[in-house]
């Protein structure tokens, strides 16, 4: 990603890129209640996320303070938010967008993906992909105390680890922003045989996918579409992207067990796809220097998601995620947007 940062500034001034961020915060108040299961937070840049409802209403401005890039970002089991800075901190929020700290989580060099685990065997965990380092960095989630550094074999691209998530409570599977997915078991300390070697161009970030028809096969942003691979790390479906512009970069999943959204860094295009049938249920556009996407409520593998999410993939569900209304919510927000 170094290079890639190197290249916008090179294509823009820093005053635009301040000009960008000035506008992202303008534009939107701060975020100062509940966050909407379904609402999509957008990472763009000059320490902000933007909240957008599922249709593209801006809703709130989240800033950090630092100034810097905003990129990978995720929410713990109770709601609480998380964004790296590309750098050596990673900034939390609350579940009302009440800023915490812009250093909670600190020690990497560029801090790029961040996972919060509530489940299994590392429960109460959060993992850290770091673009400028051979590194998987696991912190205490409740206190933002690093306990454990794990050196793995380097992502070919950046030679980092820049993205990453739970293949299996206890493996974790990574890139750096080449063309090779790479697994490493975080109980046994043990790099294992490659995930993926064929089939990619140039990827960011992926999910798992947690449950139902395509329960444990991968999707993963890669440049100019978004690939599923099977289990064994074969591509078997391409997902092709309206108006798509090249860097497609960011990728999580709905709360609703049907959907992934992704985002392109270079037409700051919005996409929510269906995964079964590749249809794009909603497209917009955000503003900013967009390198990073997450969804209140998204699924995880690890239990982390926010709004009751996690693990819980049946959109039946729905209307029990947090309070039980938190649901409904969304629903009446997609019907009147």
């Amino acid at each position: 990603m170094n290079s890639r940062k190197l290249m916008v500034g090179l294509l823009s001034s820093t005053a635009l890129t301040l000009a960008w961020g000035s506008i992202n915060v303008a534009d939107a108040a701060p975020c100062t209640t509940s966050f909407v299961v379904g609402d999509v937070f957008a990472s763009v840049g000059s320490g902000s996320v933007d909240a957008y409802t599922p249709t593209g209403t801006l809703v709130c401005s989240l800033t950090d303070g630092s100034g810097g890039f905003t990129t990978g970002s995720e929410f713990d089991s109770a709601g609480n938010f998380y964004v790296t800075n590309f750098s050596n901190t990673t900034s939390k929020f609350n579940s009302t967008g009440t800023l915490q700290s812009t250093a909670f989580f600190s020690g990497g060099s560029s801090m790029e993906s961040v996972v919060n685990v509530s489940t299994g065997a590392f429960s109460g965990s959060t993992f850290i992909g770091d673009a400028g380092s051979a590194t998987i960095k696991q912190f205490n989630t409740a206190t933002g105390a690093l306990t454990h550094t794990f050196s793995v074999t380097g992502g070919n691209g950046t030679g980092g680890t820049d993205w990453l998530d739970f293949i299996s409570p206890t493996t974790i599977i990574y890139d750096g922003e080449g063309s090779v997915i790479r697994e490493f078991n975080l109980a046994t300390n043990t790099q294992l045989a490659d995930f993926a070697t064929t089939g990619l161009n140039r990827i960011f970030a992926m999910r798992v996918i947690a449950s139902g028809a395509f329960a444990g096969n991968v999707l993963v942003a890669n440049s100019s579409n978004v690939l599923m691979l099977d289990a064994t790390g074969h591509v078997v479906k391409t997902y092709t992207l309206t108006g798509e512009a090249g860097l497609v970069f960011s990728l999580n999943l709905d709360p609703n067990g049907t959907d992934f959204w992704t985002g392109a860094a270079n037409s700051d295009q919005v996409w929510e796809v269906n995964i079964a049938t590749g249809a794009i249920d909603e497209q917009f556009h955000v503003t900013g220097e967009f390198y990073g996407l997450s969804v209140f409520g998204e699924i995880t593998t690890s239990g982390g998601g926010g709004g009751g999410g996690g693990s819980v993939p049946e959109p039946t569900t729905l209307a029990l995620f947090g309070a039980g209304l938190v649901g409904l919510g969304l629903m009446r927000r997609r019907r009147a947007s």
